[in-house]
């Protein structure tokens, strides 16, 4: 589909804003339109037509900062969804008012919700660009919820190294974040 997306763009700079745009947020919008319409083809259809809404609109889009952006893909997300549940109204039961109650846990925005969502992304594509000892620990942690100590005996060393092997995996994946651009808010 970028094909689509940048034939309808001139410069080759736009094209590229557009492709960083597609890349970056077409994963994020797609499983969020999914929670939204709960139909796959119709979830692609509104993601479709919002990126044809950022390139009618590329004036606006293309100046945005990475957190207004952010923020704006959500807003038209949504909105193209809703247009899709408007037309295609045998799809949903739902009223489009209580969409939100639909997507929200916690009395979270959807809107951070989406933000988690991204951030999880970016943190999980880090992480896995980092060795594998300092991956192995990280999940050994957080995912497995092991202890410094346990981590240290299934990995032969001590627990004083893997509480520093863990500070410096976080540290270079808050650094690769930061140099992304992602790190708005960014605390773990």
């Amino acid at each position: 589909m970028l094909i689509i997306y940048l034939a309808a763009l001139d410069s080759d700079e736009e094209k590229i804003k557009m492709t960083d745009i597609y890349e970056q947020y077409k994963t994020v919008m797609l499983r969020y339109a999914k929670a939204i319409l709960q139909n796959t083809e119709l979830a692609e259809d509104a993601v479709h037509n919002a990126f044809l809404a950022i390139i009618k609109h590329k004036d606006k889009f293309f100046t945005l900062s990475h957190k207004e952006l952010r923020t704006q893909v959500v807003i038209i997300t949504k909105n193209k969804c809703i247009d899709l549940l408007r037309k295609n109204s045998a799809f949903t039961t739902d009223s489009i008012e209580d969409m939100d109650d639909v997507l929200v846990a916690n009395d979270d925005p959807i809107e951070e919700h989406l933000i988690q969502s991204e951030k999880y992304e970016s943190i999980k594509k880090h992480v896995a660009s980092l060795d594998e000892t300092s991956r192995l620990v990280l999940e050994m942690k957080y995912i497995l919820g092991m202890t410094y100590r346990e981590i240290g005996e299934e990995l032969n060393i001590t627990a004083k190294h893997v509480d520093t092997r863990i500070m410096r995996a976080k540290e270079k994946v808050r650094k690769l974040i930061m140099k992304e651009g992602c790190a708005d808010e960014l605390r773990y």
